[in-house]
């Protein structure tokens, strides 16, 4: 169970942050002072999940604020547990069956949320100036990248 989610964690890392394993080559020759003020981009294919991740941008704040209620929750409930152990000053295991339960439920609903909410593409959108259509930065060999000068490109 470890290894899968050891794979998962680095495969979300390595996505989340562009890491590559082979070195990437330039499509195309800039000149040096084209290439100090180009960037490239592509453009944007709103998945279901680039669009569920703009849905929920503006509630953040109370998903956040529903999340850590939830955690002091948790951490209420094993204190209960852990004090009810010890009036009885024996370990009682059917004690802390609601809470880890409660611990599980949570681990996975933060996971997937937060996997909703930080799609790759949250951090590489961009907006060009002029242009209507959403855009994502990308690297320079990437099928239909096109470089534009950064000044026109908005974060």
């Amino acid at each position: 169970m470890l290894f899968p989610i050891v794979m998962i964690t680095a495969i979300i890392l390595a996505a989340s942050f562009g890491l590559h394993i082979m070195p990437i080559e330039p499509i195309h020759n800039l000149t040096p002072d084209q290439a100090v003020n180009a960037l490239y981009i592509c453009p944007s294919t709103n998945t279901v999940f680039d669009t569920i991740s703009i849905a929920l941008r503006p509630f953040m704040r109370y998903i956040n604020m529903m999340f850590f209620f939830a955690l002091m929750l948790l951490f209420f409930s094993w204190g209960w547990g852990l004090y009810q152990n010890l009036l009885k000053d024996k370990f009682d295991a059917s004690v802390f069956k609601n809470p880890w339960y409660f611990t599980k439920v949570l681990f996975w609903i933060a996971v997937v949320v937060i996997l909703f909410i930080w799609t790759p593409n949250k951090y590489r959108t961009v907006t060009l100036s002029g242009a209507e259509a959403g855009w994502v930065l990308c690297e320079e060999n990437t099928p239909g990248a096109v470089p534009v000068k950064a000044t026109s490109v908005k974060r």
